[in-house]
């Protein structure tokens, strides 16, 4: 039943994006305004429709459904009235997709390699996409705003009683959805700066703050706590440095005054002290990792033998699905950090890991640079939201679900890219 519903949906949501892109003409609502409407063209109303849409990953039909949207993607730029923005940190990212591609040669796997190709790719399609269709930065906020208020559906779905099981396989599950609501809440945030908008967006803010603690997820709050850290690093640079270390300690403290976050945790948490803590003194068999510890000694030696290279794009899916006997099997690594490093080795790595440190400054230097409260608004968040999306990597298997949670930052830096280039043009 579940994947019929899901079939369902794929075809309708396949049939409204082929739909949209190739209509001359779309009515929006204008955002921040009651009565007034705009007319999108094809390729600015399906990015403002993937952006909405980002969240149903349909489960039993993920593969395709994330085949389609990249399909989707190369029509829409190959429509698009403008041409590809780039930038040195797309290029950068480039250079590891080609890496990532050439591993593909020397995996035992090549068809787990080319679907670890379609999920860092997707990410990179979409800043491609935004950076080629946005020019008015109505459609850049249109796009966003209705991702907000879907987010919000979608979490609010998890508390009402039954819903889960009636759309179950539809939505992403609550540890991608968390990872997704970073990025919604550092564009509250810095919507929190924008005249007129600063109440509505606190609140805003705090409700997709919540989540993880709710939830009691410690790479959610890793990955909140370095993007809200980011957020002010790049607006307030060295004055931000106490506000910094007064999140920093504030999310420590979550970890041991909450106490489900608490148990979480450790196995023994009354025998862990904020003190103990701090000063480096807490014993690693009393930490739990939830099984992550013995999977990531499993698949070291991929990266120990191949430390350069790797073991070849899809080495570690390709073990956990068809070698490992018993705990881990079928599953995931929970580090795509490591998981690229046994992959493709350090070459892949830190390109992978330069691209965004290349977003991040140089969102930093839009920001100082344009005049426009609104792109100044979209390029804090992409460069923080990256920061924050990235150090989940560490835990988690954020690659794996970027649909829902690395597109959301790229496709707003292409935002920013497009945005920034006609204020130049106009300048």
């Amino acid at each position: 039943m579940v994947t019929i519903v899901c079939i369902l949906y794929f075809i309708i949501l396949t049939y409204i994006g082929f739909n949209l892109l190739y209509k001359p003409a779309t009515r929006f609502r204008v955002p921040f305004t009651k009565h007034e409407y705009m007319l999108c063209n094809g390729p600015e109303a399906l990015l403002i429709f993937i952006f909405w849409t980002g969240l149903i990953g349909l489960g039993p039909v993920l593969s395709l459904r994330l085949g389609v949207l990249e399909i989707l993607c190369y029509l829409g730029i190959y429509k698009a009235r403008s041409r590809v923005v780039w930038s040195v940190p797309l290029q950068i990212y480039v250079l590891f997709l080609i890496w990532v591609v050439i591993g593909c040669f020397y995996t035992p796997s090549p068809v787990f390699g080319g679907r670890m190709v379609l999920k860092y790719l997707y990410p990179f399609l979409v800043a491609l996409f935004a950076s080629t269709v946005v020019r008015d930065r109505e459609v850049a906020f249109k796009a966003i705003i209705g991702d907000r208020i879907t987010a919000l559906v979608v979490w609010l779905s998890y508390f009402v009683p039954g819903m889960m099981f009636l759309v179950r396989g539809v939505f992403w599950h609550a540890a991608a959805l968390t990872t997704h609501f970073i990025t919604v809440s550092m564009f509250s945030l810095s919507c929190c700066y924008i005249p007129q908008q600063r109440f509505r967006n606190i609140l805003w803010c705090i409700v997709f703050s919540l989540p993880c603690f709710i939830w009691s997820f410690r790479t959610g709050i890793l990955g909140l706590t370095v993007a809200c850290a980011a957020f002010f690093f790049v607006k307030y640079r060295l004055k931000s440095v106490p506000i910094i270390a007064a999140i920093g300690f504030l999310a420590v403290c979550s970890i041991f005054y909450i106490p489900r976050i608490k148990q979480k945790m450790y196995f023994n948490p009354d025998k862990v002290t904020l003190t103990d803590f701090l000063t480096g003194n807490v014993e690693e068999s009393n930490i739990n990792t939830s099984g992550r510890n013995l999977m990531w000694d499993v698949v070291m030696p991929f990266y120990e033998d191949n430390k350069l290279i790797g073991a070849g794009t899809g080495r570690v899916q390709k073990f956990f699905y068809t070698e490992i006997v018993g705990f881990g099997r079928g599953g995931q690594l929970h580090s795509d950090f490591l998981l690229m490093l046994c992959d493709n080795g350090l070459i892949g790595f830190f390109l992978y890991v330069l691209s965004y440190l290349g977003v991040l400054f140089h969102c930093m230097s839009i920001y100082r640079r344009t005049n426009d409260s609104y792109t100044k608004a979209l390029s804090i968040t992409a460069g923080a939201a990256l920061c924050g999306v990235l150090v989940t990597l560490y835990s988690d298997n954020s690659v794996s679900y970027s649909m829902c949670t690395l597109s959301y930052p790229w496709g707003l830096y292409g935002m920013v890219l497009g945005l920034y280039k006609r204020e130049k043009e106009q300048s």
